[in-house]
């Protein structure tokens, strides 16, 4: 953490404070708060003048150059701008949340006398507060389409176990996002989310990544718990990890396929080495074995 160069020596001790505190956040620091650790007015405003604080907003300081700060102190930074009480909502909150694939151009956050909140709206994640994930679901739902508000609702289940009851107590008549969200959850198919390994992990983030509808997840089929299935693209995908190398194994899993087909259901298998280096492949047979079901309509 660098050091704020003229402080009086008399003032070694709060010296320190200081740079304790600026570690505390990320290197971001209130004007406030440098007052009430004794460092005076002038000393502060030598301080921005010598290049050892820099200004982003009035009254917020960084001890770090701003091009520098870490996205947990542009986030703690907008918080202490939007005034007290303030807490990440809309896409700031997503991310943070992990619900949807990248970040906001924006850092978005709100204040509790702007947003009709009610009990459980605003939770801690981590550091921050934020809306909780359903309030987030219901904030998005007022912004995004129909599909990219179902991958969201699928990556609430995959990440924090959100269930359909959790989502419909947030649900608010005449409230911006309601009526989306409801027909969202209508349409969803609760088994997406819901993952075994880290290879059906991977698998998952490939097809988020490529747009590709997401399956339900570990669902019954005739007598079989199947990895992945498109139920009306009559596609099934089983995602192999070691144990799939035995041979009494390799003979059950052969069983399978023969019943999927005779069933006119189009069956994939990909291992954990197609997947991480052969990714371009596994998608390209993926959209193969789509046109191929359809073909048998």
């Amino acid at each position: 953490m660098p050091e704020l160069r003229r402080v009086s020596p008399g003032k070694r001790g709060l010296h320190d404070a200081v740079r304790a505190l600026a570690a505390e956040q990320d290197g971001i620091v209130r004007r406030t708060q440098l007052l009430a650790r004794g460092i005076d007015r002038r000393t502060i405003d030598r301080t921005l003048r010598s290049g050892t604080l820099h200004r982003l907003h009035p009254g917020i300081y960084s001890v770090i150059a701003p091009e520098l700060l870490s996205e947990d102190a542009l986030l703690l930074n907008a918080l202490f701008a939007a005034g007290p009480g303030a807490f990440l909502s809309h896409g700031t909150a997503a991310w943070r949340w992990r619900i949807i694939p990248a970040p906001p151009t924006k850092i978005e956050v709100a204040l509790p006398r702007r947003e009709r909140l009610h009990p459980g709206d605003v939770v801690q994640n981590g550091r921050f507060r934020s809306t909780s994930v359903p309030r987030t679901l219901l904030d998005l739902a007022a912004r995004y389409e129909h599909s990219a508000l179902q991958r969201a609702l699928a990556e609430a289940e995959f990440e924090h176990d959100i269930r359909p009851d959790d989502i419909t107590r947030v649900l608010r008549r005449g409230h911006p996002g309601s009526a989306a969200l409801r027909a969202a959850l209508d349409a969803h198919a609760p088994g997406h989310g819901q993952a075994k390994s880290n290879l059906e992990k991977r698998f998952r983030a490939l097809l988020i990544r490529h747009e590709i509808e997401l399956p339900e997840r570990n669902q019954p089929l005739g007598p079989y718990i199947v990895d992945c299935i498109w139920r009306t693209r009559r596609v099934v995908v089983e995602l192999d990890g070691r144990q799939h190398a035995r041979p009494h194994q390799a003979d059950a899993d052969d069983d399978r396929d023969l019943w999927l087909r005779r069933h006119r259901f189009v069956p994939r298998r990909y291992g954990t080495k197609q997947v991480d280096d052969r990714p371009d492949d596994v998608l390209a047979d993926l959209l193969d074995a789509f046109d191929q079901a359809a073909g048998l309509g």
